[in-house]
């Protein structure tokens, strides 16, 4: 049991695309069935294609006989800038509210929230809800020079909107035409500026270690769920997808469950 939360928590940290066990076999076969459809991670083995952005390719777990054939640890550094200077625009979209904020030369104009209802399945209300709430905002600025945003779920590198959970009912087809690369259309829309977009645990990580100068730093962003994140000794993130508000914290049989999963006790 507690083998199959720990590999649990590290999926929601890390993500996956195949799961290599080694160890007793008994053990072994018993977690093979449980990250299988059917089993008790069903709902990790069915949304890890969608957040490694390879839904047409299944989760697969494989038992392999020694040790020395599981693949070396491996983290992707990335370097996130700290300077607010110039005229930049932001937001941040939550499962409540949409959140923006214009900011020129390290100083906050303006601050707002508007709520939305992310349970539409119409990608077009998104669309059109998120850039009315930029623009408004943006109109605090005399121009915009660039754009940094976070989001709940995974974001690639890129800033392509990977998986995020804020648009759960967008059909599939439909969020790979019209979702995955919002952040860049939305970019588009005030000149083609630069942009980043991150997970929101993370950018909970980066603040922290701005505010108390030092890394190696767990952010927990409390909002309609939990976001958590992380950043090394540096201050830089690790390339983990940090979908903290997946991990099973309360282990009770009888801890509360919420909408977002099958799991009881997550955070």
């Amino acid at each position: 049991y507690l083998a199959g939360v720990l590999i649990q928590e590290m999926m929601w940290q890390r993500s996956g695309y195949e799961l290599q066990l080694c160890g007793p076999a008994k053990l072994c076969e018993q977690l093979k069935a449980d990250f299988s459809a059917g089993g008790a991670y069903e709902f990790e083995v069915m949304s890890m294609p969608n957040v490694c952005g390879t839904p047409e390719t299944p989760f697969v777990v494989k038992v392999v006989a020694s040790a020395s054939e599981l693949p070396p640890a491996k983290d992707c550094p990335q370097v996130c800038g700290k300077d607010a200077s110039g005229c930049r625009l932001a937001f941040d979209l939550g499962k409540s509210d949409i959140k923006t904020v214009a900011v020129k030369d390290n100083e906050v104009l303006e601050s707002s929230e508007t709520e939305w209802d992310v349970t539409n399945p119409d990608p077009q209300y998104h669309w059109d809800m998120i850039l009315k709430a930029m623009r408004q905002t943006a109109q605090k600025l005399p121009k915009v020079e660039a754009i940094g945003g976070s989001a709940t779920g995974t974001v690639s590198a890129d800033s392509e909107a990977t998986w995020c959970d804020i648009f759960p009912n967008v059909p599939p087809d439909v969020y790979q035409e019209k979702v995955v690369n919002i952040f860049k259309r939305l970019a588009k829309e005030f000149g083609d500026v630069p942009l980043k977009v991150i997970n929101d645990g993370e950018v909970t990580a980066l603040a922290g270690k701005m505010m108390v100068n030092r890394g190696n730093l767990m952010g927990i962003s409390m909002g309609s769920s939990e976001g958590g994140g992380y950043c090394d000794a540096d201050g830089n993130l690790m390339g983990w997808i940090n979908e903290l508000c997946y991990v099973q914290l309360d282990l009770n049989p009888d801890a509360p469950y919420d909408p977002w999963t099958p799991h009881s006790g997550v955070s």
